[in-house]
């Protein structure tokens, strides 16, 4: 059996640990002065619903501002928009495709969103691109649907990766000019291309070539074009969809890569082996 000293000091050891589990609450006593009580600590938070429902209550939210593209990057879209307001609260926004009169979800985003990023699917094999038209709505906390935004139409471009094509056959007098804008980070790069033919007649098969400066410099994935590459020559050939560049036209392709040591940009930029004016653009 315990002694009472050895009862006293088990009691107070429970006690203690008991103290522990609890947290402190300020509470205003009738004279005016605080004092500490102990209470459990609150619930956590109902979560938010984000779903229409089929009978909202309360007056719908106010349509969210039609959405601004910030970037496009491959098939992953970043939009940002003006928040929308409500009585009840917004619970989420979401960003919705309408094509052939049919409207589906494309993301969630929550309450405090003022725009996100988010992935569309690719073009069907041998489409060149597709435009997809987007808008956001917002539901408030019982589940009314505002209005639809503006509209915003995001072009996402097909992916290919393929051998490259034969050069043509024939003699051709090319003048070209090309735009490259390259982002990069450790290890990796993404770059957008533009080809316009300054000339005054087409541009048959189309076969754009570069070189890299730096070892260890590669294509790892291209779109819009056939992508190859031999050592530090580098070859975007035209895709059986757009085999042609017409006067004054401009093609839009570009590639992901890697690199070990430099990154610097390429050079000896050539268009079906003539020479092309080149104009650097960096963010």
């Amino acid at each position: 059996m315990r002694s009472k000293t050895e009862m006293s000091a088990w009691m107070t050891a429970v006690l203690l640990a008991a103290a522990a589990l609890v947290v402190p609450a300020v509470v205003e006593t009738e004279s005016g002065a605080t004092a500490y009580a102990l209470t459990t600590a609150p619930p956590p938070p109902t979560p938010i619903p984000c779903e229409p429902s089929t009978s909202p209550s309360g007056t719908p939210p106010t349509a969210p501002g039609t959405p601004e593209i910030v970037n496009v990057f491959l098939n992953t879209v970043s939009l940002r928009w003006a928040p929308a307001t409500d009585e009840d609260g917004i619970a989420c926004y979401r960003v919705q495709e309408t094509r052939g009169g049919v409207t589906s979800l494309k993301a969630t985003f929550g309450p405090n969103a003022t725009g996100g990023s988010f992935a569309l699917g690719w073009p069907p094999s041998g489409v060149a691109y597709e435009d997809r038209v987007l808008h956001v709505v917002a539901v408030d906390t019982e589940g009314a649907v505002s209005p639809a935004s503006g509209s915003v139409t995001v072009r996402i471009y097909n992916d290919i990766i393929a051998s490259p094509s034969a050069s043509p056959s024939f003699p051709q007098t090319i003048h070209c000019q090309v735009v490259y804008r390259p982002v990069t980070w450790t290890g990796g790069m993404t770059a957008t291309i533009e080809v316009t033919n300054t000339s005054t007649t087409p541009v048959r098969d189309w076969r754009l070539t570069f070189l890299f400066t730096d070892p260890g410099q590669a294509v790892t994935s291209g779109w819009s074009a056939t992508w190859s590459q031999t050592g530090s020559e580098v070859t975007a050939a035209a895709p059986s969809w757009a085999t042609d560049i017409g006067p004054h036209q401009t093609v839009h392709l570009g590639f992901n890569g890697s690199y070990s040591g430099g990154d610097s940009n390429p050079v000896q930029w050539h268009l079906n082996g003539e020479p092309c004016t080149r104009k650097i653009v960096t963010s």
